[in-house]
């Protein structure tokens, strides 16, 4: 792509005048404040108040930079162009940032483009071409979303959390960071290899991503940042046609565990098909329900009522392994069982009664948390 060609798109795209300057390469590195080092590394821009300036050229030791002003961009925006300029100067094969450097800034710029199309409700576009990392993106990826409590995924330095990742899954992986959250996808044979390499055999593949996912849960909170954080994952998807739809799946899958698993960090969505129903119900709808059962929600408020319940259905409606569970005589939950039934006139030991129950219980969970 000729730079005057580039020059013209660029402005078309952010509707302002692009100016092209030329200056000597120190002066570019103490621009970027990049300093020399044996192994030179340039930057690709740079962020000056309201402008933002691109390298495109380099010769001689002076190098081309596009300049323009930025300030009317949103932030993705103006990562989407850093991006263009990226490609413009593969095209030109400028010794730009390598290595680990240049991973961390695609991860960057790909992270940004899902966090836009995520923002835009453009949950099924396709990667586009200049953003495909063919080398690290290909075949059939398993899909995981870690989210925090108290800060955003900015917070968190993408090499350590790639190291550590790394060293769990045993390769290379790629991680995107959005704006609340970390993306990470992994090369579907790790599933093969586990599942060859166990000598337990797990009953379905859903039962490894369920075990994957604890395990790293567990070496996240134990060898890095502790806890206070939420982790789902997702079926294996084609990442480029699905990597948006899937992050709005898991993300979607982060705050439905929240809300109704408010002791739980690990949220699988195959586990939260109901869930997720209730969570889409309007909330008038909602009332609705709760008119028409005769309000045994009301009886929720009660702690004790709620952990009896949420127990026994856990345990498929099972008696014995419920009074278990909660250390007392078996004898103790029926009385708890009954004195629910005369309240509301609802048999939780029903079926038709159960269901009806446990919608209320699920639908005073999102109501309270809302």
């Amino acid at each position: 792509m000729e730079i005057n060609l580039l020059k013209k798109q660029l402005e078309l795209i952010i509707k302002a005048p692009v100016h092209m300057l030329n200056m000597e390469l120190q002066e570019w590195q103490d621009l970027t404040e990049i300093a020399n080092s044996e192994e030179s590394t340039l930057a690709r821009s740079a962020v000056l108040k309201d402008r933002s300036l691109w390298l495109c050229g380099i010769h001689n030791h002076k190098v081309q930079v596009l300049e323009a002003n930025t300030s009317g961009l949103a932030e993705t925006e103006v990562k989407l162009i850093e991006l263009l300029m990226a490609a413009f100067d593969g095209e030109r094969s400028l010794p730009l940032a390598g290595g680990k450097k240049d991973d961390e800034y695609r991860s960057q710029q790909l992270g940004a483009w899902i966090q836009e199309q995520l923002e835009q409700g453009n949950y099924q576009t396709v990667i586009p071409e200049p953003l495909a990392w063919k080398t690290k993106i290909q075949g059939m990826m398993l899909p995981f979303l870690l989210g925090w409590e108290n800060h955003s995924a900015m917070d968190i330095s993408h090499v350590k959390l790639n190291k550590l990742l790394r060293s769990y899954f045993g390769g290379d992986i790629v991680l995107l960071p959005l704006k609340e959250e970390w993306y990470v996808l992994v090369g579907e044979k790790l599933l093969t290899e586990i599942r060859d390499e166990s000598e337990e055999g797990l009953d379905t593949e859903r039962d490894m991503l369920s075990a994957l996912s604890q395990g790293m849960y567990e070496l996240i909170t134990n060898e890095w940042v502790g806890g206070g954080f939420h982790l789902a994952v997702g079926d294996p998807i084609d990442p480029g046609k699905a990597l948006v739809s899937t992050a709005f799946l898991l993300r979607e899958t982060l705050a439905i565990g929240r809300i109704f698993h408010v002791t739980e960090q690990i949220h699988l969505p195959w586990e939260l098909r109901l869930e997720r129903l209730i969570y889409s119900i309007p909330d008038a709808q909602r009332q609705r329900f709760v008119e028409d059962t005769g309000n045994p929600i009301g009886m929720l408020n009660d702690e004790e009522t709620l952990t009896t319940l949420d127990t026994f259905f856990q345990l498929d409606c099972n008696v014995s392994e419920t009074a278990k569970r909660l250390y007392i005589h078996r004898n103790t939950l029926l009385y708890r069982l009954d004195k629910f039934k005369q309240e509301t006139g609802l048999d939780v030991r029903s079926f038709h009664d159960a269901v009806i129950v446990k919608l209320g219980m699920l639908l005073y969970k999102v109501t309270n948390r809302e």
